[in-house]
């Protein structure tokens, strides 16, 4: 009985192979964080550049003369002309009113569907909306957490005309 209590002692304090163990334990845990947050960063950069867009594109048509918002007798129009739309779509997606270059969030587009657009609201002035969905691919947790590998992000702003 002795030599039993002895054997077992003995492999009590035998650490080898532990540090193995504890490594394929913690070590895919750890992986998962790290991956996480690094995604997480990622979509909360694509999210804060299309949300700054957005509010560019809402102080562009806020900051238009009066002159181009009203009509000859001083009211306001129905809607904002349509080329102050289209330069505020431009400058929310590309970051410029021509329309040239890359999309500011990777595959945005200026009018894509329900899920990939920027709409400008001026049916309300002096106020005006402006709201865009933008999609976000999740790169790197896309290969480890079975999700939808495209996620829309979403943002509005309000501004009000300058000659209001």
């Amino acid at each position: 009985m002795k030599s039993l209590i002895k054997l077992l002692l003995q492999l009590a304090r035998c650490s080898s192979g532990g540090v193995m163990v504890e490594s394929a334990v913690i070590l895919p845990i750890a992986i998962s964080l790290m991956v996480g947050s690094v995604d997480f960063g990622i979509g909360f950069r694509t999210w804060a550049a299309g949300n700054k867009s957005v509010r560019d594109a809402a102080r562009y048509l806020g900051s238009m003369p009066p002159a181009i918002m009203k009509d000859s007798t001083g009211a306001w129009l129905a809607d904002c002309p349509s080329w102050t739309k289209t330069n505020a779509q431009n400058l929310a997606v590309y970051g410029n009113i021509a329309g040239s270059g890359s999309s500011l969030v990777p595959n945005w587009q200026v009018s894509g569907g329900a899920n990939n657009n920027v709409t400008v609201d001026c049916s309300t002035l002096p106020s005006i909306v402006v709201t865009a969905k933008f999609p976000y691919s999740a790169v790197l947790l896309a290969s480890f957490v079975p999700l939808a590998s495209t996620v829309t992000l979403s943002a509005q702003h309000r501004e009000q005309s300058v000659g209001g």
